[in-house]
């Protein structure tokens, strides 16, 4: 679906037809572009490879640099890999928090340079551990939130097509969110925000970037 008929649909939903309208177009494409980057965290419809996403996957180190920032965009991490500039074979790293490393290996941070066996995530950091010797590149595999909002009426929303009718349900629910408004309705905005979490499921907590962390049990997830 494009932009326009995802606009539409929200109209007619809330039989916002009669100009002036009650929503501005304006407010509707935000609410429906914050609606697909909450149910690509919510679903993980988004997948991140090198191959698909070298801009947030590939993450140059220098010899000696253990720490680099993240692109928020990859908000969850699945797989990672070093490969080495040396020619070396590529070798899978550790996710792990600064908690579990602190605690098993209290002496990382006076490691001397060499081929890196952890991948530490803290906020918006990655940090190798030991720093590398030589030059490489992380890989990272994961999760990404869409890389470019709707704008134009022809725009489509990056997530699978089959999924685009269900982002009306996050824009009704922030049209009858918003107080001291004559459409201010807090049960129509709770019964779509309800739709879109049934569709969707729930918004993961704020811990979510330790997900696939392998200092902590695994969980299959059913969306």
């Amino acid at each position: 679906m494009t932009l326009a008929d995802l606009i539409r649909r929200v109209r007619v939903a809330a039989d916002d037809l009669r100009v002036p309208y009650l929503w501005r177009t304006e407010n509707i494409t935000d609410w429906l572009n914050d609606g697909e980057a909450e149910a690509a965290i919510r679903a993980r419809l988004l997948r991140a490879t090198p191959s698909t996403a070298s801009s947030l996957c590939e993450v140059a180190f220098s010899a000696n640099v253990a720490e680099r920032e993240m692109d928020p965009a990859l908000f969850e991490i699945s797989h990672q890999t070093w490969r080495p500039l040396n020619g070396a074979r590529s070798s899978p790293l550790r996710l792990v928090s600064r908690e579990w490393i602190d605690g098993h290996r209290p002496d990382w941070r006076d490691l001397d340079p060499d081929d890196p066996q952890f991948l530490v995530r803290d906020a918006n950091l990655l940090r190798l551990v030991p720093a590398p010797g030589v030059g490489g590149t992380l890989l990272l595999e994961g999760y990404r939130l869409p890389l470019r909002q709707m704008v134009n009426d022809d725009d489509t929303p990056e997530i699978g097509g089959v999924h685009h009718i269900h982002l009306v349900q996050w824009a009704l629910y922030k049209g009858y969110s918003i107080p001291d408004t004559e459409t201010y309705d807090p049960n129509r905005a709770a019964r779509a925000e309800s739709e879109f979490s049934r569709y969707f499921g729930p918004r993961p907590d704020a811990d979510l970037r330790h997900a696939g962390r392998a200092d902590e049990p695994h969980h299959n997830i059913a969306w």
